[in-house]
């Protein structure tokens, strides 16, 4: 991923959040339509468990990228500034966290 400013490494973690909430009611969705003991009606190809897996990536890297743009960037932002942009990446995170998704991928 190439280097982006904070704002919008912001504005691209929420949307990447917003696309983990909406994959993960689509799979609960799909969960919740099934039905013991028999096979599907059809069977479609779904690449929801690939596609969250893929998005839950993106997130932790351009986190990960994140805080080393705030860590680079305490001399030149304001101390205001940084620490707004602190509290609002961690806001984000804790959402994701709270998800468990590290928990579905990385089993420890």
């Amino acid at each position: 991923m190439e280097k982006v400013d904070l704002q919008t490494g912001l504005r691209s973690l929420r949307a990447s959040l917003q696309q983990i909430e909406s994959l993960m009611a689509w799979e609960q969705l799909k969960q919740s339509e099934a039905r013991p003991h028999q096979p599907p009606a059809f069977q479609i190809s779904d690449p929801t468990e690939t596609d969250l897996r893929n998005e839950y990536s993106f997130f932790l890297s351009t986190s990960m990228q994140m805080h080393n743009m705030l860590n680079d960037s305490a001399a030149v932002i304001s101390r205001a500034k940084l620490r707004y942009l602190k509290i609002q990446l961690a806001k984000v995170e804790r959402q994701v966290h709270n998800l468990n998704l590290h928990r579905r991928f990385y089993k420890c």
